[in-house]
């Protein structure tokens, strides 16, 4: 005797809300995942910036046959002189081809409210400063840095803006209190936690490490009778 076996068609309303219910949590952990990755890029991708001031500042700092930093004398960049990170920018696009202006900002950067111009310069190397009326830049620079410091891996040279002098950076940093973005000396990029950056900076004497950025640009000596000093605009 044949038996006759039913087929159904299509799903029970168990079935149906089991699946719904299976991709509401798979939806809910890509959702929650996606802002992390996205922050994760943008730090990637600020770190790339960072990375390329400093081989723009090597290319600067090395040429002419002779060691040179950007100074702090005055407002001057095609003398090398910086009073403002846009007088920083300016330097390194002149004289070491860091023309793109986008270097100088970082996208999560909330405080920015203008357009952000494609180039340093309007003639590409030569011509007005647009940076100045795109306020603030992300980054903080030391100008008038050492030239030789004694532990060049210890040494900053530029930083996300928004970091205090006790180690931690401000709510209004580019990634909020959270994490901040350090070129050392020696070229190097590091994404640094709050509260850790006496893990990676050294005091400019050379005397054991501090989470202080004031002691580690400078120990009391000077270069050209000038010490460094930290350029950052304030949002």
């Amino acid at each position: 005797m044949k038996i006759l076996k039913k087929h159904r068609k299509g799903f029970t309303l168990i079935e149906l809300l089991v699946v719904i219910a299976i991709i509401g949590i798979l939806a809910g952990l890509a959702g929650a995942g996606i802002p992390a990755a996205m922050n994760t890029v943008r730090q990637m991708q600020a770190s790339a910036k960072l990375r390329s001031i400093g081989q723009a500042y090597t290319s600067y700092s090395t040429s002419g046959g002779k060691t040179r930093n950007i100074s702090n004398k005055g407002s001057n960049p095609e003398k090398g002189q910086a009073t403002s990170v846009a007088d920083y920018a300016e330097v390194l696009a002149r004289y070491a081809g860091l023309t793109d202006a986008r270097t100088w900002y970082v996208e999560s950067d909330n405080a920015i409210q203008s357009d952000i111009p494609m180039t340093v310069l309007s003639e590409t190397t030569t011509g007005s400063n647009q940076l100045k009326d795109v306020s603030p830049i992300s980054w903080a620079v030391v100008a008038n840095a050492q030239r030789n410091p004694k532990n060049q891996s210890g040494y900053p040279m530029a930083w996300l803006r928004g970091l205090n002098s006790d180690g931690t950076w401000a709510e209004d940093a580019p990634f909020g209190t959270g994490v901040g973005i350090i070129l050392f000396a020696d070229g190097s990029v590091q994404k640094v936690s709050n509260l850790q950056l006496d893990q990676v900076m050294m005091k400019a004497d050379g005397k054991g490490t501090t989470s202080n950025f004031q002691e580690a640009i400078t120990s009391g000596s000077s270069s050209g009778g000038l010490v460094p000093t930290v350029l950052e605009d304030k949002p």
